[in-house]
């Protein structure tokens, strides 16, 4: 697809400027589009605006070169194209809900407020995905059990998730997957994971773990392809869907529900939908 090619070109000439004033036409000129063009391709292909984008990859650089580092916060403004102390400190605020100085001690930003670089793989990936959520869920309590990969590795979840098969009474019958986050995340979204079934539906062994799914509200998205492109929605998800949009999370944790769309792992017509919870 050229125009992800295009993109992606655009991206890598953001990256080279982030401590320069770089404007749309000189962005546009670079990947031989007009402003007008580039603009608003860019906004459909990646769902940001260039200068929202822009302006989170510089204050996402600033925030990790602010905690890994002793400069000066004056001197981190000027280093990522800021005009001034003020304007940084306010356009930091905006975005991170700590001030600069309050970050650099003990102050703690959510990791989805950080914009990584934009990659083709997502960019590819998100062009598959409904742009609103799939609807706005309560329900009810239920408790589930199951085993718990504590690294969040790939390869423990996919364990933890054989062993919960083997222990189903019934092999048709729905699942869970629990992801549980860390409180104290900083840059990266840290997590356990629960691959779970409902406590009737499961052979009780001594080192599973019971989880209690909470009455609530939920926002629900539907992640359609392979169990391997999971991570590419959840970027969506909380990278971009709820930065746009007011509802406040509510709680540490969201939960994938494996049901009558699920087909296979690695099947593209696999349908999954995750829960993530909201106040009411």
């Amino acid at each position: 697809m050229e125009y992800v090619e295009r993109m992606m070109e655009a991206v890598r000439y953001i990256e080279k400027r982030l401590g320069q004033k770089t404007n749309v036409d000189e962005i546009a000129g670079h990947i031989g589009y007009s402003k007008f063009h580039f603009q608003r391709l860019f906004h459909q292909v990646t769902n940001h605006t260039v200068g929202q984008y822009v302006a989170a990859r510089k204050l996402t650089e600033a925030a990790k070169t602010l905690r890994r580092t002793n400069y000066r916060i004056i001197d981190v403004s000027y280093m990522y194209g800021f005009e001034s102390h003020e304007t940084f400190t306010r356009a930091f605020k905006a975005r991170f809900g700590v001030l600069p100085n309050e970050w650099r001690g003990s102050g703690r930003i959510p990791p989805n407020l950080m914009m990584d670089v934009l990659k083709a793989e997502y960019l590819d990936h998100i062009q598959q995905l409904e742009a609103e959520a799939a609807g706005q869920v309560v329900l009810d309590e239920k408790i589930v059990r199951g085993y718990s990969a504590r690294s969040g590795s790939v390869e423990h979840i996919y364990d933890c998730w054989n062993r919960l098969w083997k222990n189903c009474r019934n092999k048709q019958t729905d699942k869970f997957g629990i992801v549980r986050y860390d409180d104290s995340m900083e840059f990266d979204a840290t997590y356990t994971y629960l691959a779970a079934a409902e406590a009737e539906h499961i052979e009780a062994a001594e080192e599973q773990e019971p989880f209690t799914i909470p009455e609530g509200t939920y926002i629900v998205f539907e992640h359609r392809g392979s169990v391997e492109k999971l991570p590419l929605t959840y970027r969506y998800i909380y990278g971009t869907w709820f930065t746009r949009n007011t509802h406040r999370l509510n709680g540490v944790f969201d939960f994938e529900y494996y049901g009558e769309r699920f087909v296979e792992v690695d099947r593209t017509d696999s349908g999954i939908l995750i829960y993530v919870p909201v106040s009411g």
